[in-house]
């Protein structure tokens, strides 16, 4: 059976909790009610109901917040520039692979959170943030050469900053642009 609140789906899942739990859960905002096994459906949506008010506010910051995050995911990077750092990165790797002795299996680009590239070593597959579009090429090089090193030196030892410092003297200074110098 659906129950809603103020035209809001509500799921009931009864646990072993001492009382009812009201969760309003990303990124759709629906509501979830954990409750003791013992209570009675009519019970739990007369307690949802009585919270309708939090629920309307909580839901809408929620809801909100979703919507600032996505629009940052988005980041603004339109085609033109994607396409512009797509040329960028085939004109750095053809740079640097062949210099550090190295080759990837694959570049992507993608929205990423908390990173600006990763690499994964078994696989040699290489992930760029879309976001560096955004940002001056030679940051678009830096985080290059940075994910390739990572393929002659998986950790961010002394031995992969003995590597950037090879490579290129200035990757300090390039990463203190992306503001996470």
């Amino acid at each position: 059976m659906i129950h809603e609140v103020n035209g809001i789906p509500v799921t009931i899942e009864y646990r072993k909790v001492k009382n009812i739990n009201l969760y309003i859960k990303p990124p759709d905002g629906r509501i979830l009610v954990t409750a003791p096994r013992q209570i009675s459906t009519k019970r739990i949506m007369e307690f949802v109901n009585s919270k309708a008010g939090w629920i309307e506010r909580a839901r809408g910051r929620m809801l909100q917040a979703e919507q600032r995050q996505q629009e940052e995911r988005g980041t603004g990077v339109t085609q033109e520039q994607l396409g512009i750092m797509l040329r960028n990165v085939e004109k750095y790797v053809d740079k640097w692979e062949p210099v550090m002795g190295v080759h990837a299996a694959g570049w992507t680009l993608r929205d990423m959170k908390t990173r600006w590239g990763s690499c994964s070593v078994d696989s040699g597959r290489i992930r760029l943030n879309r976001r560096l579009a955004l940002y001056p090429e030679a940051c678009l090089e830096y985080v290059i050469v940075h994910e390739l090193c990572h393929l002659l030196e998986p950790s961010h030892n002394k031995r992969f900053k003995q590597l950037m410092d090879s490579f290129l003297p200035d990757w300090k200074e390039r990463k203190k642009q992306l503001g996470t110098g």
